[in-house]
């Protein structure tokens, strides 16, 4: 575990961030059902996806035994009805983390999960804009807001972050992380997909994109310091990323 602030970690080695009090684990951007949507679209991919991504978080639950399951947003994929891939995939997630781990389980709504509350009704599955404990928000961050409209910790997903490191030789490895800033009061955690398909923009480049989280376009970006990961192995704390541009 790396502290954060107070009682919140990253799970090092793993894509979820840890509260202690609440003994819960945070986790964003499943996209479970993937391959079905992308199908759609003309694309095929390998059914073992989804499939991939639900056992990444089962290693999560068997290592760290946590209480609660927060999902940050984006556990489905299209941004319509839920397709065949996405029921089936979800309804077997959601089924396996309340029947067979005796999880208690918290979705938060992202910008893909429309009409999502439908399957998680059927679970007795909360499905919230916000989760709100103590110093703590919980969202998905695709929705327009103030550092002030919320918790002095803001946990969220969406952004899908990475970094890219280049090598003597000048080779550049791309890597997930997690990201972590302090404005002011507030503090703010965005956390990295699960997907292995989403892997995002790199933030070692953050001068020249444009972040999708409207919160975000209002912050100095540079001020994030990030923490890269291997999931399964380790997790190392970066300098921030207005220093880091000047090491890679």
């Amino acid at each position: 575990m790396i502290k954060l602030y107070a009682d919140l970690y990253i799970a090092d080695p793993w894509p979820a961030a840890y509260i202690e009090y609440l003994d819960a684990i945070i986790i964003a951007d499943l996209h479970l059902g993937i391959e079905g949507a992308l199908q759609e679209e003309g694309l095929y991919l390998p059914k073992k996806v989804s499939e991939s991504t639900r056992n990444l978080v089962y290693n999560i639950l068997s290592d760290l035994n946590p209480s609660k399951v927060i999902i940050a947003g984006d556990l489905k994929h299209s941004f319509g009805l839920l397709n065949t891939s996405e029921w089936i995939e979800i309804k077997k997630f959601v089924r396996s983390l309340i029947e067979d781990y005796r999880k208690d389980v918290i979705v938060i709504r992202g910008n893909h999960d429309n009409y999502l509350g439908v399957l998680l009704d059927r679970f007795n599955i909360p499905f919230l804009e916000r989760y709100d404990y103590d110093i703590y928000t919980v969202i998905h961050g695709h929705k327009e807001g103030l550092l002030e409209d919320f918790n002095e910790v803001i946990i969220m997903g969406h952004e899908h972050p990475s970094i890219t490191i280049r090598d003597e030789l000048g080779v550049k490895y791309k890597y997930k992380c997690f990201l972590w800033g302090v404005f002011g009061r507030h503090k703010i955690l965005i956390l990295p997909s699960l997907s292995e398909l989403a892997t995002g923009a790199s933030f070692t480049e953050y001068e020249y994109i444009e972040p999708l989280s409207p919160l975000l376009k209002k912050l100095d970006l540079g001020r994030f310091k990030p923490f890269p990961i291997i999931v399964g192995e380790t997790v190392q704390e970066l300098p921030e990323l207005k220093v880091l541009r000047h090491i890679l």
